[in-house]
């Protein structure tokens, strides 16, 4: 990952799409993101510490709103999903994330029953990452 990477996630079923903004503007293809282990619509994307690539939530299997994320390690090219102790308090689509103060804020969305949800939650960032890829030299 770089600094200049703008990563789109969950336009279908196995969708990561990266648009490289350096002087090339340029769309990448990035092909072994393509192994996301769960299918992701509606997912927010966040990458941390230029290393990780971090899928929030979205829709999955029939349109079912999930709670959980996925991460991708930039230095192993692996994906990991995260256990159910991580999850979300609720399944969302459709939401929004960003990064704060060593905290993913997640907010907003529609749960499984397409109702708006008016919330905000805190993914703490270190606690998170402790089930990154393990990456063996």
């Amino acid at each position: 990952a770089t600094d200049s990477e703008i990563y789109i996630v969950g336009g279908g079923p196995s969708s990561v799409d990266v648009f490289d903004t350096d002087s090339s503007l340029t769309w990448k293809n990035e092909t072994h993101l393509l192994d996301i282990p769960e299918e992701r619509r509606y997912a927010a994307a966040v990458v941390l510490k230029n290393k990780y690539l971090v899928v929030i939530g979205g829709a999955y299997k029939v349109w079912d709103a999930t709670a959980s994320c996925l991460i991708f390690d930039f230095s192993s090219n692996r994906w990991s999903l995260t256990p159910a102790s991580m999850d979300m308090i609720n399944s969302r689509r459709q939401h929004t994330a960003a990064v704060l103060d060593g905290k993913i804020v997640v907010a907003c969305g529609r749960d499984d029953d397409y109702n708006t949800l008016g919330s905000v939650e805190c993914i703490d960032v270190d606690a998170l990452l402790e089930y990154a890829p393990l990456h063996y030299p």
